[in-house]
């Protein structure tokens, strides 16, 4: 029993155990006021301006259960077989806007993986906003870049949004890594 109360009395900070196994408080719980910011420090808070969101194809899920892929390195992954579609879901804030995306990948072969950027709406329908294709056969890695081809702001009251991933190719010599997202907050 002696055990169970040190374990308890270790896990809370303001108290401490005393030989007889009864507990003791060292201080008082006090509340502390806090007082308002500066106009100054509030709007160092805020943030305006252009940034990237960097996504892991290795976190993508399975769209069905007949897709079969391997970890290929660094977050990429690819094929065992061609019946399978990847989707990482994106948690972007409202109101921001989306310019575009890179997409990375290996390349090895004549086929190509691609991504798709879609907007889900809550009826069970979807919107491409844009998809971008692997290039080459060079087996290296590499990425392309490319900015929606509409202006699109970011919607949360009406879509969520998900990043595809899709080979035609199986094999390590075809993997989709990854893509970062180039956005612009919207103050």
């Amino acid at each position: 029993m002696a055990w169970i109360t040190a374990m308890v009395a270790t896990s809370l900070t303001a108290q401490t155990t005393v030989p007889d196994e009864s507990i003791d408080q060292v201080k008082p719980f006090t509340i502390t006021k806090v007082k308002p910011q500066a106009i100054d420090e509030q709007s160092l808070k805020a943030f305006s301006g252009l940034y990237y969101l960097n996504i892991v194809a290795a976190g993508a899920t399975l769209v069905d259960e007949l897709g079969d892929y391997t970890y290929g390195n660094s977050g990429c992954f690819y094929e065992n077989n061609l019946s399978g579609a990847y989707d990482v879901n994106l948690h972007l804030p409202d109101g921001h806007e989306i310019l575009g995306y890179r997409y990375f990948f290996e390349d090895g072969t004549a086929g190509s993986s691609r991504t798709y950027l879609y907007a889900m709406h809550g009826d069970g329908t979807l919107t491409q906003l844009h998809s971008i294709q692997s290039t080459g056969n060079a087996n290296t890695y590499s990425s392309v870049y490319q900015g929606l081809p509409t202006q699109h702001f970011v919607n949360n009251a009406e879509n969520f949004y998900v990043l595809r991933f899709e080979s035609s190719e199986i094999g390590d010599d075809q993997e989709m890594c990854g893509a970062r997202l180039f956005l612009r907050a919207t103050p």
